[in-house]
């Protein structure tokens, strides 16, 4: 099976014709930006409501991620109790992602940092949806215990922007390999990322489309 093409998107995308993304057949799936940061506070996308009634009107499986900000656990319930009222009523076809990569979270010890993500991710998995780390190779390598147990339990979506797969020493399920690729229907340059598991089968069948009682 050929490799999973998967767009990811936010606000400054802008407007986006849902339409002509899909008739391109350049895409096979979309990870949506839920939640934004901005002096260090969480704040809703103010695009995901229009681009998730976009992708879900065409077809488009869903997936989310969430740039997180958290350096303490008191932070990172903030986070995911936006996150989970974000989420209420959404379907996904594809994965929720923590995303860990800002300058701010490097000044956390690399025990502290992996605990506090492990401890975001267990959350979100524990809702009845397939939880996953987004992070960038180098900032993995410098700031979390990537072989560990606390994170060894959760698929990784690397951000590497290059020709070549990396090869880090563990594995991964997905790899953002550009943050310039061209989609009809998206006026500016875009992420794009090669999924390498068959995440909307597997979310199908193990039942993670929804959060739990939702």
């Amino acid at each position: 099976m050929a490799d999973k093409i998967i767009m990811d998107v936010s606000r400054w995308q802008g407007s986006i014709k849902w339409d002509q993304v899909k008739a391109s057949g350049k895409v096979d799936g979309v990870m949506l930006r839920a939640l934004g940061t901005s002096n260090g506070k969480p704040y809703i996308d103010p695009t995901f409501e229009a681009n998730y009634k976009g992708c879900t009107e065409n077809g488009i499986p869903v997936g989310v991620y969430y740039y997180s900000t958290a350096r303490t656990h008191c932070a990172a319930d903030r986070e995911l109790a936006m996150l989970h009222g974000v989420l209420s009523g959404k379907v996904l076809g594809l994965p929720v992602a923590v995303d860990i990569e800002d300058a701010a979270l490097s000044k956390l010890s690399k025990q502290t940092l992996t605990d506090l993500t492990a401890y975001a991710l267990n959350e979100i998995q524990s809702w009845g949806v397939y939880a996953i780390l987004y992070t960038g190779l180098n900032f993995a390598q410098n700031h979390l215990y990537m072989t560990g147990t606390a994170l060894k339990p959760f698929d990784v979506w690397l951000a590497a922007y290059r020709n070549n797969k990396p090869a880090p020493g563990w594995p991964f399920g997905m790899w953002q390999y550009t943050d310039s690729g061209t989609v009809p229907g998206v006026e500016k340059g875009v992420d794009l990322s090669r999924a390498y598991k068959g995440y909307t089968t597997i979310i199908r069948k193990k039942g993670l489309t929804r959060l739990k009682g939702a």
